[in-house]
């Protein structure tokens, strides 16, 4: 699987529910040489907040940039990949209530 193919995705839960387009993927890996993994989707209607640290108050400034990001980015959220049930042709299902709350 490709990123190409997860990018630009919708993403519904398996009870039909519309839950937004896959904007980001969020890798990780368990140790230095272990190999990198999908640790989550990030999942809403905007990307942007996301990609630039705001979504996660890992950037405090400057102040309306920060609120306005925040503002724009509140309702995109990280879709852990252990909660995805299936990927199909330009579209993810993954379980009801997989949304991950953001710190």
């Amino acid at each position: 699987m490709k990123a190409s193919d997860l990018l630009g995705a919708e993403a519904i839960d398996t009870d039909g529910r519309r839950l937004g387009r896959v904007h980001d993927i969020r890798l990780a890996r368990s140790g230095h040489d272990a190999p990198w993994r999908i640790d989550a989707v990030i999942v809403g209607p905007s990307a942007v907040a996301y990609r630039l640290g705001y979504s996660e108050h890992a950037v405090a400034g400057p102040g309306p940039l920060a609120a306005l990001a925040r503002r724009l980015g509140r309702r995109n959220h990280p879709i852990p990949w252990n909660q995805v049930v299936q990927v199909q042709q330009r579209r993810l299902v993954v379980r009801p209530g997989a949304r991950q709350a953001t710190s």
